[in-house]
Protein backbone atom coordinates (compact mmCIF):
# COMPACT_ATOMS: atom_id res chain seq x y z
CA UNK A 1 0.00 0.00 0.00
CA UNK A 2 1.52 3.40 -0.90
CA UNK A 3 0.89 6.37 1.24
CA UNK A 4 0.81 10.00 0.20
CA UNK A 5 2.68 12.35 2.08
CA UNK A 6 1.67 15.85 1.82
CA UNK A 7 4.80 18.01 1.72
CA UNK A 8 3.53 21.08 4.41
CA UNK A 9 7.05 22.24 5.38
CA UNK A 10 8.56 23.14 1.68
CA UNK A 11 7.88 26.32 -0.07
CA UNK A 12 5.58 26.73 -1.96
CA UNK A 13 2.41 26.07 0.54
CA UNK A 14 0.40 23.19 -0.23
CA UNK A 15 -3.37 22.98 -0.26
CA UNK A 16 -5.01 19.66 0.12
CA UNK A 17 -8.57 18.99 -0.75
CA UNK A 18 -11.48 16.38 -1.75
CA UNK A 19 -12.82 16.99 -5.30
CA UNK A 20 -15.95 14.85 -4.30
CA UNK A 21 -19.17 16.61 -3.02
CA UNK A 22 -19.17 17.67 0.84
CA UNK A 23 -21.78 14.94 1.49
CA UNK A 24 -19.89 12.15 0.71
CA UNK A 25 -15.84 13.01 2.17
CA UNK A 26 -15.48 9.27 2.22
CA UNK A 27 -15.28 9.48 -1.88
CA UNK A 28 -11.64 11.53 -2.08
CA UNK A 29 -9.24 10.17 -4.36
CA UNK A 30 -7.51 6.78 -2.87
CA UNK A 31 -4.47 7.31 -4.64
CA UNK A 32 -2.88 5.51 -1.71
CA UNK A 33 -4.86 2.15 -2.30
CA UNK A 34 -2.71 1.48 -5.52
CA UNK A 35 -0.22 -1.00 -5.86
CA UNK A 36 2.61 0.72 -8.39
CA UNK A 37 4.53 -0.97 -10.10
CA UNK A 38 4.05 -3.48 -13.24
CA UNK A 39 3.59 -6.94 -13.31
CA UNK A 40 6.84 -7.70 -15.09
CA UNK A 41 8.62 -5.21 -12.22
CA UNK A 42 7.72 -7.18 -9.29
CA UNK A 43 8.09 -10.31 -10.83
CA UNK A 44 11.64 -9.55 -11.59
CA UNK A 45 12.28 -8.63 -8.20
CA UNK A 46 12.60 -11.58 -6.72
CA UNK A 47 14.76 -13.31 -8.98
CA UNK A 48 18.79 -13.82 -9.90
CA UNK A 49 19.40 -12.04 -12.67
CA UNK A 50 20.15 -14.54 -15.09
CA UNK A 51 18.57 -18.03 -14.61
CA UNK A 52 18.61 -21.11 -16.77
CA UNK A 53 16.61 -23.89 -16.38
CA UNK A 54 18.21 -27.47 -15.51
CA UNK A 55 19.90 -29.53 -18.25
CA UNK A 56 18.68 -32.85 -18.84
CA UNK A 57 21.47 -35.20 -19.48
CA UNK A 58 20.37 -37.53 -22.22
CA UNK A 59 18.11 -35.40 -24.42
CA UNK A 60 19.38 -33.54 -27.44
CA UNK A 61 16.30 -31.40 -27.45
CA UNK A 62 17.00 -29.80 -24.02
CA UNK A 63 20.55 -29.26 -24.80
CA UNK A 64 19.87 -27.18 -27.89
CA UNK A 65 17.05 -25.18 -25.64
CA UNK A 66 19.74 -24.64 -23.02
CA UNK A 67 21.93 -23.10 -25.66
CA UNK A 68 19.26 -20.84 -27.04
CA UNK A 69 18.45 -19.59 -23.62
CA UNK A 70 22.36 -18.95 -22.99
CA UNK A 71 22.25 -16.63 -26.43
CA UNK A 72 19.37 -14.77 -25.88
CA UNK A 73 18.54 -14.58 -22.21
CA UNK A 74 14.83 -12.71 -22.04
CA UNK A 75 14.82 -12.43 -18.39
CA UNK A 76 18.16 -10.57 -18.46
CA UNK A 77 17.66 -8.33 -21.66
CA UNK A 78 13.86 -7.05 -19.97
CA UNK A 79 16.14 -5.92 -16.97
CA UNK A 80 19.03 -4.65 -18.32
CA UNK A 81 16.96 -1.67 -19.84
CA UNK A 82 15.37 -0.47 -16.34
CA UNK A 83 17.57 2.67 -15.01
CA UNK A 84 18.55 2.85 -11.35
CA UNK A 85 18.03 6.30 -10.30
CA UNK A 86 20.01 8.26 -7.90
CA UNK A 87 17.78 10.32 -5.49
CA UNK A 88 19.26 13.17 -7.28
CA UNK A 89 17.71 12.35 -10.65
CA UNK A 90 14.66 11.20 -8.92
CA UNK A 91 14.87 15.15 -7.70
CA UNK A 92 14.64 16.16 -11.35
CA UNK A 93 11.04 15.05 -12.25
CA UNK A 94 7.62 16.09 -11.11
CA UNK A 95 4.21 15.53 -12.71
CA UNK A 96 1.61 17.57 -13.62
CA UNK A 97 -2.39 17.69 -13.92
CA UNK A 98 -5.10 20.07 -14.03
CA UNK A 99 -8.69 20.46 -14.13
CA UNK A 100 -10.58 22.99 -15.98
CA UNK A 101 -14.36 24.51 -16.09
CA UNK A 102 -15.41 26.05 -18.85
CA UNK A 103 -16.07 29.93 -19.43
CA UNK A 104 -17.65 32.26 -21.99
CA UNK A 105 -21.15 32.16 -24.08
CA UNK A 106 -20.40 29.06 -25.05
CA UNK A 107 -18.42 27.65 -22.35
CA UNK A 108 -15.75 26.02 -25.03
CA UNK A 109 -12.85 28.01 -23.47
CA UNK A 110 -11.05 26.34 -20.47
CA UNK A 111 -10.30 28.07 -17.48
CA UNK A 112 -8.21 26.61 -14.90
CA UNK A 113 -9.32 25.37 -11.30
CA UNK A 114 -7.40 23.03 -10.00
CA UNK A 115 -3.35 21.82 -10.21
CA UNK A 116 -2.11 19.09 -8.77
CA UNK A 117 1.65 18.35 -9.04
CA UNK A 118 3.25 15.17 -7.75
CA UNK A 119 7.18 14.15 -7.03
CA UNK A 120 8.80 10.88 -8.58
CA UNK A 121 7.95 9.13 -5.64
CA UNK A 122 3.98 10.45 -5.77
CA UNK A 123 4.07 12.39 -2.80
CA UNK A 124 2.13 15.77 -3.30
CA UNK A 125 4.03 19.11 -3.90
CA UNK A 126 0.89 20.89 -4.76
CA UNK A 127 -2.72 20.54 -4.75
CA UNK A 128 -5.02 23.66 -4.95
CA UNK A 129 -8.36 24.60 -6.37
CA UNK A 130 -7.93 27.94 -8.36
CA UNK A 131 -9.70 31.16 -8.34
CA UNK A 132 -11.91 31.56 -11.66
CA UNK A 133 -11.43 35.31 -12.70
CA UNK A 134 -14.37 35.47 -14.84
CA UNK A 135 -17.65 33.97 -14.82
CA UNK A 136 -18.06 30.30 -15.07
CA UNK A 137 -20.58 28.89 -17.20
CA UNK A 138 -19.75 25.21 -16.99
CA UNK A 139 -18.07 23.66 -14.04
CA UNK A 140 -17.97 20.37 -15.93
CA UNK A 141 -18.46 18.67 -12.75
CA UNK A 142 -19.47 15.35 -14.18
CA UNK A 143 -15.49 14.52 -15.21
CA UNK A 144 -13.49 17.82 -13.27
CA UNK A 145 -14.93 17.14 -9.66
CA UNK A 146 -14.87 20.89 -9.66
CA UNK A 147 -18.30 23.00 -7.88
CA UNK A 148 -18.68 26.65 -7.32
CA UNK A 149 -18.09 25.94 -4.01
CA UNK A 150 -14.36 25.18 -4.84
CA UNK A 151 -13.51 28.01 -7.23
CA UNK A 152 -14.84 30.38 -4.36
CA UNK A 153 -13.31 28.94 -1.29
CA UNK A 154 -10.77 30.81 0.59
CA UNK A 155 -8.77 28.24 0.25
CA UNK A 156 -8.81 28.49 -3.45
CA UNK A 157 -5.52 30.59 -4.71
CA UNK A 158 -5.74 33.37 -7.05
CA UNK A 159 -5.09 32.69 -10.41
CA UNK A 160 -2.03 34.73 -10.97
CA UNK A 161 -0.37 33.65 -7.67
CA UNK A 162 -0.92 29.89 -8.61
CA UNK A 163 0.60 30.20 -11.77
CA UNK A 164 3.50 31.82 -10.71
CA UNK A 165 3.82 29.11 -8.48
CA UNK A 166 3.67 25.91 -10.67
CA UNK A 167 6.39 27.90 -12.79
CA UNK A 168 8.67 28.12 -9.90
CA UNK A 169 7.73 24.22 -8.90
CA UNK A 170 8.64 23.47 -12.79
CA UNK A 171 11.78 25.59 -13.45
CA UNK A 172 15.02 23.05 -14.25
CA UNK A 173 12.28 19.87 -13.75
CA UNK A 174 11.31 17.36 -16.32
CA UNK A 175 7.81 17.41 -16.59
CA UNK A 176 5.87 14.67 -16.69
CA UNK A 177 1.92 14.77 -17.76
CA UNK A 178 -0.62 13.37 -20.03
CA UNK A 179 -2.36 16.20 -22.84
CA UNK A 180 0.58 19.00 -21.32
CA UNK A 181 -0.29 21.09 -24.02
CA UNK A 182 -3.37 21.80 -23.32
CA UNK A 183 -2.53 22.36 -19.06
CA UNK A 184 0.04 24.31 -20.00
CA UNK A 185 -1.38 26.54 -22.38
CA UNK A 186 -4.55 26.97 -20.42
CA UNK A 187 -1.53 28.36 -17.95
CA UNK A 188 0.33 30.12 -20.49
CA UNK A 189 3.44 28.54 -19.52
CA UNK A 190 6.19 27.45 -21.75
CA UNK A 191 8.75 24.90 -21.06
CA UNK A 192 10.75 23.23 -23.25
CA UNK A 193 10.45 20.48 -25.12
CA UNK A 194 13.49 18.24 -23.93
CA UNK A 195 12.49 18.65 -20.42
CA UNK A 196 8.65 17.43 -21.37
CA UNK A 197 7.64 13.76 -21.11
CA UNK A 198 3.72 14.32 -22.38
CA UNK A 199 2.25 10.08 -22.29
CA UNK A 200 0.18 11.68 -24.96
CA UNK A 201 2.54 12.52 -27.45
CA UNK A 202 4.80 9.30 -26.77
CA UNK A 203 4.83 7.30 -30.43
CA UNK A 204 4.38 4.09 -28.68
CA UNK A 205 1.66 5.17 -26.53
CA UNK A 206 -0.25 6.45 -29.38
CA UNK A 207 -2.37 4.45 -32.25
CA UNK A 208 -3.07 4.75 -35.79
CA UNK A 209 -6.26 6.36 -37.35
CA UNK A 210 -9.24 3.76 -37.96
CA UNK A 211 -9.15 5.58 -42.11
CA UNK A 212 -6.21 4.06 -43.76
CA UNK A 213 -7.47 5.02 -47.09
CA UNK A 214 -6.51 8.19 -46.86
CA UNK A 215 -2.95 10.03 -46.18
CA UNK A 216 -3.98 11.14 -42.73
CA UNK A 217 -5.26 7.60 -41.64
CA UNK A 218 -1.27 6.60 -41.24
CA UNK A 219 -0.87 9.47 -38.55
CA UNK A 220 -1.25 8.85 -35.10
CA UNK A 221 -3.65 9.91 -32.41
CA UNK A 222 -3.74 10.18 -28.71
CA UNK A 223 -4.91 8.06 -26.55
CA UNK A 224 -7.02 8.12 -23.70
CA UNK A 225 -5.17 8.24 -20.28
CA UNK A 226 -8.03 5.89 -18.60
CA UNK A 227 -6.84 3.22 -21.74
CA UNK A 228 -3.61 3.54 -21.48
CA UNK A 229 -3.39 3.12 -17.55
CA UNK A 230 -5.16 0.14 -18.46
CA UNK A 231 -3.81 -1.86 -21.28
CA UNK A 232 0.17 -0.70 -19.74
CA UNK A 233 -0.62 -0.57 -15.88
CA UNK A 234 -3.20 -2.91 -15.38
CA UNK A 235 -5.09 -0.53 -13.29
CA UNK A 236 -8.62 1.26 -13.46
CA UNK A 237 -8.81 5.18 -13.05
CA UNK A 238 -11.39 7.89 -14.32
CA UNK A 239 -13.98 4.91 -13.31
CA UNK A 240 -17.27 5.69 -14.80
CA UNK A 241 -19.86 7.61 -13.05
CA UNK A 242 -17.00 9.20 -10.82
CA UNK A 243 -15.24 12.68 -11.39
CA UNK A 244 -11.56 12.25 -12.69
CA UNK A 245 -9.46 13.44 -9.90
CA UNK A 246 -6.30 15.29 -10.99
CA UNK A 247 -3.89 13.74 -8.54
CA UNK A 248 -4.70 10.08 -9.18
CA UNK A 249 -3.93 11.43 -13.05
CA UNK A 250 -0.72 13.12 -12.33
CA UNK A 251 0.65 9.58 -10.85
CA UNK A 252 -0.50 7.47 -13.51
CA UNK A 253 0.73 9.70 -16.44
CA UNK A 254 4.42 9.03 -14.14
CA UNK A 255 3.90 5.68 -13.60
CA UNK A 256 3.43 5.34 -17.30
CA UNK A 257 6.41 6.97 -18.29
CA UNK A 258 8.67 4.88 -15.25
CA UNK A 259 7.22 1.73 -17.77
CA UNK A 260 8.41 3.38 -20.95
CA UNK A 261 11.74 5.56 -19.33
CA UNK A 262 14.44 3.87 -21.32
CA UNK A 263 13.35 3.66 -24.79
CA UNK A 264 11.88 7.21 -24.11
CA UNK A 265 15.03 8.96 -23.22
CA UNK A 266 17.27 7.30 -25.90
CA UNK A 267 14.60 9.00 -28.18
CA UNK A 268 14.91 12.62 -26.62
CA UNK A 269 18.49 11.77 -26.96
CA UNK A 270 18.72 10.82 -30.48
CA UNK A 271 16.27 14.46 -30.64
CA UNK A 272 19.01 16.72 -28.70
CA UNK A 273 21.52 15.12 -30.93
CA UNK A 274 19.56 16.05 -34.17
CA UNK A 275 18.62 19.51 -33.13
CA UNK A 276 22.76 19.87 -32.25
CA UNK A 277 23.76 19.03 -35.38
CA UNK A 278 21.25 21.50 -37.18
CA UNK A 279 22.01 24.32 -35.28
CA UNK A 280 25.86 23.98 -35.13
CA UNK A 281 26.00 22.78 -38.77
CA UNK A 282 27.73 19.90 -38.16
Amino acid sequence: THTITIITNCTPKVYKMCPSPISKPEACCKVGSFSYGSPEDQESNGKPKHSQPPRSKNTRKNKASSKKKKTMPKKSIQQDTKQEMTMEEQGRFVALDCEFVGVGPDSYTSALARVSIVDWNNAVLLDTYVKVNEPVTDYRTFVSGIREEHVQSDLAMDTDKCIDLVQKILKNKILVGHGLRCDLGVMGIHHPWYDTRDTARFEPFMKKNKNTDTFQGSMLRPRKLKDLTLTKLGRTIQKEGHSHCSIEDAIAALDLYKKAQCKWEKAIAYKISRTREVEWGQ
